[in-house]
Order: structure tokens, then sequence, then C-alpha cells
């Protein structure tokens, strides 16, 4: 193996590694974009379906963590519903607190506190891309070929 093959192979590999990290960056850029205008449509669609077929109810938040707010209600009829999933937009809630809830007749696991709509998720569902995708632009400008000039042409010796 001489000199200029060891060159060019390391040339080549780092080329492959350049494309594989902005390969990486744009597929973690749009991933995050993607999930966040998929976490507002679902929260748009669950609002659509509350708003259709609305029951609404005073609520006990019985556990807040830091994902989510579970509560206790009354449907009416003595059906006492604690949803799975807790309650969508739970900001600024304290465990014992009575909120007023909007829930969907048909599935009263999809409440929401009222007053709150699907818009209270763009904020949180954004936050991610804006972190992610400045990083990818600065990971795939890293990776360009312009801050990495390529190494000289040498010409290949033929052996007769």
């Amino acid at each position: 193996m001489t000199a200029t093959t060891f060159s060019t192979g390391r040339a080549r590999r780092a080329v492959r590694t350049r494309r594989g990290v902005r390969v990486v960056a744009v597929i973690a850029g749009v991933f995050s974009l993607l999930t966040a205008v998929l976490i507002v449509l679902a929260c748009f669609i669950d609002d659509q379906r509350i708003d259709r077929d609305m029951g609404s109810a005073t609520a006990t938040v019985t556990e807040v963590t830091d994902r989510r707010a579970a509560v206790e209600f009354d449907t009416g009829g003595g059906r006492t519903v604690r949803p799975v999933t807790g309650v969508f937009y739970p900001t600024g809630l304290i465990e014992g607190q009575q909120v007023q809830v909007e829930f969907r007749r048909a599935n009263p696991d999809l409440v929401r506190v009222s007053g709150r709509s699907w818009t209270v998720a763009v904020v949180p569902a954004l936050s991610v891309p804006a972190v992610v995708v400045p990083l990818a632009v600065l990971m795939y400008a890293t990776a360009s070929r312009r801050g990495h000039p390529s190494p000289p042409r040498v010409p290949r010796m033929v052996r007769r």
C-alpha cells in the first residue's frame, strides 16, 4: 500500500463520514418538525371531538407529575371517571384543586381543562424543533464540503 493509496482511502472515508453526518442532521431536523406538527394536529383533532360531543363537569386534580395531571370527575348519572392519560393542557394545576373540565360524552377519557384549547400545545410542541433544527443546521454546515477542501487529486500510476 503506497502513501497515495492510503491518503485516497482516508479522503473517501472522510467524504462518507461527512455525507452520513449531513443525512443524520437532515433526518433529525425533519423528524423533530414532523413530530411537532403531529402533536399539534392531534391536539386539534381531539379538541374537535370534544367540541362536537361536549359534556362538562367539576373535576378534582388527584395527582400532578412532570408530564401529566390526573383528574377525577362525575360525568353525570353517578359515573366517576379517572382518565388514564390525565387531562389535556395541565399547565398550572396543583393537587387537590377543583377545575372545570370539558370532555367528550362518548369517550370521557378525552378531557381538557375548560377554556383551554389546542393552541396551548403549540409552544411546547415547537420547543423541541426550536433546539433541534438549529443544531441540525450547524451539523450540516460543519460537515459540508466548503469547510473541508478536497485533497489534491493524485494521478494513479499505471504499471506495465
